[in-house]
């Protein structure tokens, strides 16, 4: 008879004696050849829990069972096979379908009868029970630990070490990409503008998912906090079922965000999600305002509710982050409509002047064209670096020239090509910096007849930054007008 033996080893057990890997092994072997049985082969789930079948040993073991490339499954006890009564008999029924007989090396039990059935089936919940008053107790001491504000151990997020320092570089990012998103930007729209300015996760990309993730951990804002089980004894997904109940603690380690900033980010990301607030695309310069005085980014919020003979309404506006968190920074808040008028009287100013238009414009071309022929130059330096390379190569193995010389002359063709690299990484910069007329006098002209998702798309493209200033500081609102401002600069991608 061919005999599958299957093994499976919880990363709670390991260590007890008897229920090692080899020790099942040696037990199950010795047993297969006490009833002569030809050992088919051995199925072996090592740190899996019971809790399921989805094992990678199990899946493997049903389906050489549908090849019908066994006879009998040996199991040390039958709680290496499952703790689930319902798994158990789903089991038993597929061992049926296939003629296949179970067997356990410690255990007296006989399926064929009504009675053996319900015997082991009686063991099975046996140990379903015992899985479950293990899971218990392991679940009480982990929220307890929540509660005294101990973290029950596990990776610690992005921003952390595995010791639960601080890691101020990378707080910096996880700090602008709230203000990204406060800003109006969505999640993949931050996760574009942080991987665009080369401001990488541990040298992997945002995605919306991580930054999602980033936006709403407590664990930032020094909160421990740990799903609970409702009373039915299951847990209920947060973002289907809003009465998930948790286990909140406050942490002993250094947070990144005050909670009232937590609150604050969390009522945010719920009043868009109700369409509280205005959609992302109305914030048309979010990503590219930049403050004149201090230089920090500025975010895009809607002004509080007003009800006017036009109905209730509400208008957009752009405030200093610095502003905002800390209030270092004392300049204006700029409404959309007035940024908007300064972007488009700094690009009118050129368009007026033709001629300077096609001066620019030939300058441009014939910077484009210096800086392709530098490109080109520099690339072909590379070209005689890698022959000089093979000549030092070759000089080498004629005996020429000794060890140490080859080694000094392939460390100085280094250093010559890392240096060209950069130089060509330069002027790949530079020819990428190069306004482009012809897009901004299609922005104007095209404008009125975008939609918002197509304004601020192209915002994004044609614009790297926009610098706004003015020279005044206490600037009262004046119906229809605009207070005193000035495009201080502008970028282009």
């Amino acid at each position: 008879m061919r005999v599958a033996i299957y093994i499976r080893v919880s990363t709670d057990i390991q260590a007890e004696e008897g229920f090692s890997i080899e020790g099942q092994r040696s037990r199950l072997i010795s047993f297969a050849e006490s009833q002569d049985w030809v050992i088919h082969d051995f199925y072996i789930d090592d740190g899996y829990s019971a809790k399921d079948l989805k094992r990678p040993g199990m899946q493997r073991m049903l389906g050489d069972m549908e090849n019908n490339l066994f006879d009998v499954v040996l199991v040390y006890k039958l709680d290496r096979l499952t703790r689930s009564v319902g798994d158990l008999h789903a089991l038993l029924k597929v061992f049926d379908l296939h003629s296949v007989k179970f067997k356990s090396a410690t255990e007296i039990f006989e399926t064929t009868t009504a009675m053996g059935r319900f015997f082991i089936t009686l063991v099975g919940a046996m140990a379903e029970w015992e899985r479950g008053t293990i899971s218990e107790r392991v679940r009480f001491g982990v929220e307890q630990m929540v509660a005294e504000g101990r973290r029950p151990g596990g990776v610690l997020p992005y921003g952390y070490t595995q010791d639960g320092q601080l890691i101020p570089e990378e707080a910096a990012l996880i700090r602008e990409v709230r203000d990204l998103y406060m800003s109006g930007k969505g999640y993949k729209t931050v996760a574009m503008t942080m991987n665009r300015s080369g401001k990488l996760r541990r040298g992997r990309e945002w995605t919306d998912a991580t930054v999602a993730y980033t936006l709403e951990n407590p664990f930032y804002a020094g909160i421990i906090r740990i799903a609970s089980k409702t009373p039915a004894g299951t847990y209920i997904n947060s973002k289907r079922d809003e009465r998930v109940k948790c286990i909140y603690g406050k942490g002993t380690h250094e947070p990144i965000f005050t909670q009232e900033e937590y609150e604050e980010l969390k009522k945010f990301m719920k009043q868009k999600s109700h369409g509280g607030f205005s959609k992302i695309r109305e914030y048309w310069f979010s990503g590219v305002l930049r403050c004149g005085r201090c230089g920090a980014a500025m975010f895009g919020r809607m002004t509080t509710k007003r009800t006017t003979t036009k109905g209730i309404v509400r208008s957009q506006y752009y405030i200093c982050s610095n502003r905002h968190h800390s209030k270092t920074c004392d300049l204006p808040i700029f409404r959309q409509v007035h940024v908007e008028h300064l972007v488009f009287q700094y690009i009118n100013q050129i368009r007026e002047d033709m001629e300077l238009i096609n001066k620019e414009a030939k300058k441009m071309l014939a910077s484009e064209g210096k800086k392709k022929s530098e490109i080109d130059n520099v690339k072909r330096e590379l070209a005689k670096i890698a022959e000089r390379r093979e000549k030092w190569q070759y000089m080498f193995v004629e005996g020429l020239i000794g060890k140490q010389e080859i080694r000094k002359r392939m460390a100085e063709e280094d250093i010559k090509e890392q240096e060209v690299r950069q130089r060509i990484a330069q002027e790949k910069k530079a020819l990428s910096g190069i306004p482009r007329i012809n897009e901004l006098v299609g922005l104007v002209e095209g404008w009125p007849y975008f939609d918002d998702q197509e304004k601020k798309n192209l915002i994004l493209t044609i614009f790297e930054k926009i610098i706004v200033n003015t020279d005044l500081n206490n600037v009262k609102g004046v119906k229809n007008k605009f207070f005193d401002a000035y495009i201080q600069d502008i970028s282009f991608n």
